[in-house]
């Protein structure tokens, strides 16, 4: 079976979408209405999302927990009449598969155990095969796509190669980007090469 042939099938289990508005505008087609989506489309604002959080224990914990990552990337949508749904993730994932040691610091926000500070740091990295250490991810979108029964898309995202790289390198959160920045500076072909 080719690579198209399995695209096909997997389509073929997903409910017709019933309100494409939002992938309408984003090809300048024309609409009915200005479609709505938000940043943090899920999350602390919304007390449902408070109780599916402390279920989980912590936040990659629920992250990675299929039901409850479906839940809660279907609890916006129960309240708002909204023209997608976001996958509940977090851009973190792939360092975080990658052996990082990601944590979350109270206050701070997300940390890394491990941080990348030199070539060594980086040479010692897995080659990732999504399919095992990201399967998560996968069945996420599968279980949500299902739940979704065509009444919206289902948008994810990513963070990009330089916030991804400053949080691996800076091991966290900065405001001067202090190992960044000495990273490129000491070795600016390092960046060109990944």
């Amino acid at each position: 079976m080719s690579a198209s042939d399995k695209s096909d099938s997997i389509q073929q289990q997903f409910a017709p979408l019933k309100n494409d508005r939002l992938l309408r505008a984003l090809r300048f087609e024309p609409i009915d209405t200005t479609p709505v989506w938000m940043m943090r489309q899920a999350g602390r604002y919304l007390p449902e999302y408070k109780a599916t959080r402390a279920e989980a224990g912590d936040f990659m914990s629920l992250c990675k927990d299929t039901a409850r990552a479906t839940e809660v990337t279907l609890q916006p949508l129960r309240r708002y009449d909204l023209d997608a749904a976001i996958l509940f993730s977090d851009i973190l994932t792939i360092p975080d598969a990658l052996g990082l040691g990601l944590y979350f610091e109270a206050g701070e926000g997300p940390k890394f155990k491990y941080p990348i500070r030199k070539q060594a740091d980086l040479d010692r990295l897995p080659v990732l095969e999504p399919n095992d250490s990201l399967d998560y991810v996968m069945r996420a979108v599968t279980s949500i796509r299902t739940a979704l029964n065509g009444q919206v898309p289902l948008f994810g995202f990513s963070g990009s190669p330089w916030t991804l790289a400053t949080y691996m390198i800076e091991g966290g959160s900065s405001k001067d980007y202090r190992y960044t920045k000495g990273f490129l500076y000491s070795d600016p072909s390092f960046y060109i090469s990944y």
